[in-house]
C-alpha cells in the first residue's frame, strides 16, 4: 500500500521506497527510512501535502513524494 492511501491516526511500518536518489535522500535527511513507524495525522484538503509523526517529531512532505513510500499497517 502506498502512503496516500493509509488512513488518519494508524501507524505505518515503512516498506521500501520507489524513486530516485533525490527523493531517498530527502527522505533519508526527513527520517523516513525502510523500517521506521510512521503515522499519519493530517492531510491538507485538495491533494495538499501529509503531515506525520516520525520518531516523535512531526514532517510535512507532499502527496508526489508520498505516493513512493511503501507502508504495512501496523496490527
Amino acid at each position: 500500500m502506498k502512503l496516500v492511501e493509509g488512513s488518519l491516526d494508524k501507524s505505518y511500518i515503512v516498506e521500501s521506497i520507489d524513486g530516485g536518489c533525490m527523493a531517498k535522500d530527502r527522505l533519508w535527511k526527513l527520517g523516513i527510512i525502510p523500517g521506521v513507524v510512521i503515522k499519519i495525522k493530517r492531510r491538507a484538503p485538495l491533494k495538499g501535502p501529509l503531515m506525520l509523526e516520525v520518531n516523535g517529531s512531526d514532517v510535512v512532505i507532499g502527496r508526489g513524494i508520498a505516493s513512493r513510500i511503501n507502508i504495512k499497517e501496523i496490527e
